[in-house]
């Protein structure tokens, strides 16, 4: 940006001393502001401006309307002109107008120089009367300009001066013999009638702006001043030509460059916020992005100090020292916009220096980072929320960067850990700085393969001993580090000290083994257990038999001399070797029941349920039972086991019914998570609450063998199996009548 303005400097300068003058015009107020050359032009003091109507009083009579169609033309339709002015004093002036428009904005301006001649005439056009041939050859002969006169209905050149020939480079004539088509292009050539468009001889003629030919082929741009005459009822053309090539370059150059200035601007206003402060420190301006991004307008800020927007911190006081020193300066500034919100700019700023290295102003251009500066408070703030979490997670977590110097430490990694205060003096620091050689290669070794195959390991056991010869256990995990293109950079490892875990997992195995070896104890005592109930109840058996047998024949020989007292004790004596007989045979059965032996099976349960009503089918019949069985499930488990539980309820709720009612039986099935639940519900007796600890104990009798038969082993066995099959059983019951016994069975085994 400032070689652009030192080149722009320049130019203006080189155009100073080629005595080019600059002018723009404010097309609303038409109001015209001239550079010191262009005011020196016009020969006026007056360097603020001057209206465009002035300007055009100045010129002569016969070229004001000329000059007033010119600046009309380029007003209204951008039409650039260039021509030749006399001012009323006889001063010669080329005047060059041009506009450029960006967006809304049209700028209007153009360039002022005057023509020295060796020898100055007065040229008095357009004129009124035939030219004698005294004042053709004054104003042909004399004029250092190239003058040439045209027939107009052939356009066969009649006539040319001497600068005419040299300009051409024909002889005299040769160039009488040329038309003005050998000179001017076809498509150059304004068609006839523009030439007499105003008639012969009236104020203001033509200008023309066009490519001319010379003999050797060279163009060069011509601007032709054109006036028609008519001469013995013809009419002739006379023009006056000026070769403005080099001025042309020279102002397609300037517009070249005010235009690269014009982009530029308009892409500084466009993406930067720009504030000049002038020599006192004071904002001259603030462009329009400025204004857009603080929300104040230019009239609350110009005459103010940069504090009136900036916040007063040590970036704005190195800002302003640097501004006194006239340095360039260089930050980031913090400002409160309008409505109390908060902006950040990236700012330079430039100090412009005259020719005595005096700081006349300076220039303050930014751009708004106020997003970026945001994102990093937020960037942070998670950073710091982050980091205040790792350091009070309990397991040890740490980076490493590619060879395993640690880069990052939590607070349980370098103080209870590693044992250090701070952080920083873990930094840089290896394995080979904590641990014994061995223990350090064996973990160098594993960090080497994640960092070549770029992958993780996970609950990775590892074991050293402490300074106090202990030994410590750690479980890892590792995984390689990445950076945003996949390439690996380092290692995160995250380390929890196990040693009271596998301290507690020995003790554990110890008890494992010792449970082991008891559960077979257990089971040999069990084996043994059964054998002996099993031979026990064979012994037993055997005298009982003996004793019914001889109780028999003693009641078959004996009974007819045995008074009826004698007969009482004898079915006495036969009863209870029955009922022991009873005993020892559910004894045994208990002793087997829920033994798993059985292999498990995919079971109906609701045939199953049948084949148990088939069996209890006679004391159905007899007391006339209602049973509704809901829909049952198919569930992998031992038949027989299963049989007998819904073969002991359902004979209870059959059983233990008062007289003369009729049992009411309902089975139903329950799905939960785990496991189905079972219910078998009746009408009967119901149970009384001082009896129900009772129910599942081994022989408890609720109820007098003379009215319900029974050994009282039946709810015990169905307790002994559901729970052996990994369930539960209990029961609801009230004294009014009526019980549910319930069960569950896990869905697998």
């Amino acid at each position: 940006m400032l070689a652009n303005e030192e080149n722009s400097q320049e130019l203006s300068d080189v155009l100073m001393l080629c005595g080019i003058g600059a002018w723009e015009l404010q097309p609303e107020s038409q109001q015209l502001k001239f550079s010191s050359t262009g005011l020196k032009y016009i020969k006026t003091n007056n360097s603020e401006s001057i209206s465009l109507s002035a300007f055009i009083e100045m010129v002569q009579a016969p070229f004001r309307e000329a000059l007033a169609v010119c600046f009309e033309r380029l007003i209204k339709d951008k039409i650039a002109f260039l021509d030749i002015f006399y001012l009323e004093d006889s001063t010669c002036l080329r005047v060059k107008g041009n506009s450029i428009t960006k967006g809304n904005r049209t700028r209007i301006f153009g360039t002022i120089e005057g023509i020295n001649y060796t020898q100055e005439k007065k040229i008095q056009l357009p004129i009124n009367e035939v030219i004698s041939n005294i004042h053709y050859k004054e104003l042909y002969e004399l004029h250092p300009l190239p003058i040439f006169i045209w027939e107009y209905d052939s356009l066969k050149i009649v006539d040319c001066n001497r600068q005419a020939l040299l300009k051409y480079g024909y002889t005299k004539e040769e160039f009488l013999d040329l038309s003005l088509r050998d000179i001017c292009p076809v498509d150059n050539v304004p068609s006839k009638d523009f030439y007499i468009s105003k008639g012969p001889g009236k104020n203001g003629g033509h200008q023309v702006e066009c490519q001319h030919h010379t003999k050797t082929g060279e163009v060069f741009y011509a601007k032709a001043y054109a006036q028609n005459i008519k001469i013995d009822r013809k009419y002739y053309i006379i023009e006056l030509v000026t070769d403005f090539t080099d001025h042309v370059e020279s102002e397609e150059q300037l517009l070249a460059s005010l235009q690269e200035l014009s982009d530029y601007r308009f892409a500084l206003d466009e993406s930067c916020l720009v504030l000049i402060l002038n020599q006192d420190k004071k904002v001259d301006y603030l462009n329009l992005k400025f204004q857009q991004v603080t929300g104040f307008q230019s009239q609350e800020i110009v005459g103010n100090s940069p504090k009136a927007v900036y916040e007063e911190n040590e970036s704005l006081k190195d800002c302003l020292k640097a501004v006194s020193k006239g340095k360039i300066w260089r930050g980031e500034l913090k400002g409160r916009k309008s409505d109390g919100g908060i902006f950040w700019v990236d700012t330079v700023i430039t100090p412009f220096k005259d020719n005595k290295g005096k700081t006349y102003q300076f220039i303050w251009i930014g751009y708004d980072i106020t997003e970026k500066k945001q994102a990093e408070e937020s960037l942070f703030k998670e950073r710091f929320l982050l980091r205040t979490i790792i350091d009070n997670l309990p397991i040890r977590i740490y980076v490493k960067d590619k060879k395993g110097k640690h880069i990052i430490n939590n607070k349980s990694q370098y103080n209870d850990f590693l044992g250090a205060s701070t952080e920083e003096e873990t930094l840089g620091k290896t394995v080979f700085d904590y641990f014994p050689q061995e223990v350090a290669e064996r973990m160098t070794a594993i960090d080497h393969q994640i960092l070549e195959a770029g992958n993780s390991v996970m609950n990775l056991e590892e074991c050293y001993h402490n300074k106090n010869g202990e030994i410590n256990w750690l479980l890892t995990n590792k995984a390689a580090l990445k950076d945003a293109s996949g390439k690996v950079v380092g290692l995160v490892g995250m380390t929890k000290d196990v040693t009271e875990r596998k301290k507690e997992e020995a003790i554990l195995k110890q008890l494992n083994q010792e449970l082991i070896k008891k559960a077979k104890e257990l089971e040999q005592s069990n084996q043994e257990l059964e054998q002996f109930a099993y031979i026990a109840s064979h012994d037993l058996q055997e005298p009982l038999r003996m004793i019914t047998g001889f109780l028999g024949i003693l009641d078959k020989k004996y009974s007819s001399v045995l008074d009826e007292k004698g007969k009482q004790y004898m079915y006495f004596v036969v009863d209870g070797a029955t009922r022991m007989k009873e005993i020892i045979m559910d004894l045994l059965t208990y002793s087997r029941a829920g033994r798993l032996e059985e292999k498990i099976k995919e079971t109906d349960l609701a045939e199953l349920i049948s084949k148990v009503l088939s069996l209890q089918q006679t004391l159905i019949s007899q007391k006339k039972a209602i049973i509704e069985v809901g829909p049952m499930p198919l569930l992998s488990i031992p038949i027989a086991p299963i049989h007998q539980v819904f073969q002991n309820l359902i004979n209870n709720s059959l059983k233990y019914q008062e007289d003369g009612v009729v049992p009411k039986v309902s089975i139903t099935a329950k799905e939960r998570d785990n496991f189905w639940e079972f219910l078998v519900k009746d009408n009967g007796i119901g149970i009384p609450e001082s009896a129900k600890d009772k129910v599942f104990i081994l022989f408890s009798r609720l109820h007098s063998k003379s009215k319900y038969a029974g050994t009282g082993i039946g709810l015990a066995m169905c307790k002994k199996i559901i729970e052996n099959l990994g369930g539960s059983i209990g029961f609801h019951s009230n004294e009014e009548g009526g019980t549910t016994f319930y069960f569950t069975v896990p869905k697998l085994l």
